[in-house]
C-alpha cells in the first residue's frame, strides 16, 4: 500500500510538469524559474491544484536539452553507417526514413480495412526537439516505407501562431482510401510576465490511401491557458486523444469519424460542448463526425458521473456501436476500468467496472522513463467481444506481484459480462517487467503485443513481445519476442525520460497483424522497427 501511494504522489507531480519543468516530462536545459520569474497567480495556481487534483496529469510535451541535442547532432554522423545499414538475420524492418538519432517514441497504428497492403505509423518524432508528429506510409504491408510530416496547429488564443509541440499519435482509416491522423497539440511558452499553456485537439484527413494529407488541421477541441501578473485564464487543458472509425458493414453510423480525449477542468466548473465537468477533475469526452469533409460535433461527455478518469480507448461492436473503455482513478488504493456505450445520442456508463486493480509501477532500477501509461486500456474487438489489455501488479481478489504482468479483460458488449486473464506465461512473480500492452482481434484469434524483459537476467534489456490465443483470450500458450533483437528501452532519450505510454498492436483484413515498435538496437538511438506476423 505504500508502494501505491508513493507512486500516486509522484504522478500527481507530472501534472505540472508543463509549469514547473519537473525533468521526468519536460526536460530544459535550465530550470523555468532561471529563465523567467513566474507571475504570482501562476504560482498560486500550481499550488491549489496540487493540493486538491487527484488524477496523474500525462500531457507529453517533452523537450530535449541544448546540451545533449548538440550530443546527439555530434554523434549523427557516427550514428549514421548503423541507421542506414539493414537489418541482418531477421525479418524486423525499419519504419521511419531519417537518418538521424533523434528518439520516436508512442507509436499508433492502422491498415486499410479494404487491404492490408496499406498500413500507417504515427509516432511522436523528436527529430525537431521538441516532440511533432510524424506519419510513415506502407502500401506494401510494412515491406517499404515513406516519412512525413503532420501538419501543425495554430493556437486561436494567441492570434493563430503555431502551438509548440504534439503529441499522442493516433491513426484510422475509413473505407474508401481516407487515413485520419489525431493528436494533442499546444504551448509551452514562458515570457518575462507570461505563460502560456493552451492545448488543442486535432485531426488531418490522409489521402490516396494515407500517402499524403490535408495542409490544414480540422480542430476539434481547443482551451486557453494563459497566466500573466494582471489575469489568468485556464479552465481545462486536453489530453491523450485518439480516434477510431466505423467500418461495421451494414452500420448504421458507417463511415463515422471519432475522437475522444481525457479533458482536465481545473478550479471552477467547466463546460464544453455538451459536457459539464466539475472543478478540480478530470473526464473523458468524445466528438464525432459523420464522414470524411463533414463538421465535428460537440462534445459529450462518455465518463458519467466518475470525476477523476484518463485513457480511453474505443471499439466498435458489430451492429455498429460504439463503446468506450476508460481507467478511473478515484480511489488512492485501486485503478478501475469502466466501459462506456453510445445509446440514443448518449453515453451510458455500465453499472459495474470492467476491472479493478493496482499498479505500482515498473520500479526497475535500471530504468528511469514514465510508466504509468501501462495501465490504460488497448483494446481490440471482434464481433460483440471486446479485448483490452493492460498491466497491473494485482487484480483485485487475485495473488499479487512485485513487478507489473500483462492482464486482458475480456468483455461481451452486450451483456456486459466480463473477465480477466493474465496474458504473459513466465512464472508468476518472477520480478520481470511486462509494460505497453495493446491488443487486436480476428477471426483466427486474439493478439496481445507488450514490452518484456523476461529474457535479461539483469532486468536491462526488453523484446517486444506477441502472444496469441484461440480460446477467446483465456490462455495464450504462443508468446514470442518479434523484435530480431533485445534493447536497453533507456538509452533512447537524454536522461532517460521517456518511452512513450503506448504501442499499438493491429491487424488487417487479409488477417495479418502488424506490431510496431520503439527500438534502440543501436544501442544510441531510438528508431521504429515492424514485423508481420502471420502465425
Amino acid at each position: 500500500m505504500k508502494g501505491k501511494l508513493k507512486i500516486r504522489k509522484n504522478n500527481l507531480k507530472t501534472m505540472f510538469a508543463a509549469v514547473i519543468a519537473l525533468p521526468a516530462i519536460i526536460l530544459w536545459s535550465q530550470p523555468v524559474s532561471a529563465q523567467v520569474p513566474r507571475p504570482r497567480n501562476l504560482e498560486s495556481f500550481v499550488k491549489y491544484m496540487q493540493a486538491h487534483h487527484q488524477a496523474p496529469f500525462d500531457r507529453d510535451s517533452a523537450f530535449i536539452p541544448k546540451e545533449e541535442a548538440l550530443k546527439l547532432q555530434r554523434n549523427a554522423e557516427a550514428l549514421k553507417l548503423l541507421l542506414n545499414a539493414p537489418v541482418l538475420g531477421g525479418t524486423n524492418v525499419k519504419v521511419n526514413q531519417d537518418r538521424n538519432p533523434w528518439p520516436k517514441a508512442e507509436i499508433a497504428g492502422a491498415v486499410d480495412p479494404r487491404s492490408g497492403s496499406n498500413y500507417v505509423v504515427m509516432s511522436n518524432d523528436f527529430r525537431e526537439n521538441w516532440d511533432h508528429m510524424f506519419y510513415h506510409v506502407s502500401t506494401t504491408g510494412g515491406a517499404t516505407w515513406t516519412d512525413d510530416s503532420m501538419v501543425g496547429g495554430a493556437d486561436p488564443f494567441t492570434g493563430f501562431i503555431p502551438l509548440t509541440f504534439q503529441s499522442d499519435p493516433g491513426v484510422a482509416f475509413d473505407t474508401v482510401g481516407h487515413s485520419f491522423l489525431s493528436t494533442i497539440t499546444g504551448n509551452v511558452i514562458f515570457a518575462a510576465d507570461y505563460a502560456n499553456l493552451d492545448t488543442e485537439i486535432e485531426t488531418a484527413e490522409g489521402f490516396a490511401n494515407g500517402t499524403y494529407t490535408s495542409l490544414l488541421p480540422t480542430v476539434i477541441d481547443d482551451q486557453p491557458c494563459f497566466f500573466s501578473c494582471s489575469s489568468s485564464n485556464c479552465p481545462a487543458q486536453l489530453d491523450k486523444p485518439l480516434i477510431t472509425i466505423d467500418n461495421v458493414p451494414g452500420s448504421p453510423n458507417q463511415g463515422t469519424i471519432y475522437v475522444y480525449y481525457t479533458f482536465f477542468c481545473n478550479d471552477r466548473r467547466c463546460g464544453d460542448g455538451d459536457a459539464t465537468v466539475p472543478p478540480f477533475s478530470s473526464a473523458i469526452l468524445e466528438s464525432h463526425a459523420r464522414g470524411a469533409g463533414l463538421p465535428f460535433s460537440a462534445p459529450k461527455l462518455v465518463s458519467g458521473s466518475h470525476t477523476q478518469e484518463q485513457f480511453s480507448d474505443m471499439v466498435i461492436d458489430s451492429h455498429g456501436t460504439p463503446h468506450i473503455f476508460f481507467d478511473d482513478f478515484s480511489d488512492p488504493n485501486f485503478i478501475t476500468m469502466w466501459e462506456s456505450t453510445l445509446k440514443g445520442g448518449n453515453w451510458v456508463v455500465s453499472g459495474k467496472p470492467v476491472a479493478t486493480f493496482t499498479y505500482n509501477g515498473l520500479n526497475n532500477v535500471q530504468w528511469g522513463f514514465r510508466d504509468f501509461g501501462a495501465v490504460a486500456p488497448g483494446c481490440g474487438i471482434h464481433g460483440d467481444t471486446a479485448y483490452c489489455a493492460f498491466s497491473a501488479n494485482q487484480i483485485t481478489g487475485g495473488r499479487a506481484e512485485s513487478t507489473p504482468s500483462v492482464y486482458l479483460a475480456v468483455v461481451n458488449t452486450l451483456t456486459g459480462a466480463s473477465s480477466i486473464n493474465r496474458v504473459n506465461n513466465d512464472p508468476f512473480n518472477d520480478s520481470k517487467d511486462h509494460f505497453f500492452a495493446w491488443a487486436t482481434a480476428k477471426p483466427g484469434g486474439v493478439y496481445v503485443g507488450w514490452y518484456d524483459n523476461r529474457n535479461d537476467p539483469f532486468n536491462t534489456k526488453v523484446q517486444y513481445f506477441v502472444g496469441k490465443s484461440t480460446d477467446g483470450g483465456k490462455t495464450f500458450p504462443k508468446q514470442v519476442a518479434v523484435s530480431d533483437t533485445a534493447f536497453n528501452p533507456c538509452i533512447g532519450f537524454p536522461g532517460c525520460g521517456f518511452f512513450g505510454d503506448y504501442t499499438q498492436l493491429v491487424s488487417g483484413p487479409d488477417g495479418v497483424v502488424h506490431a510496431a515498435w520503439s527500438d534502440t538496437r543501436d544501442g544510441a538511438s531510438m528508431q521504429i522497427f515492424t514485423q508481420p506476423i502471420t502465425w
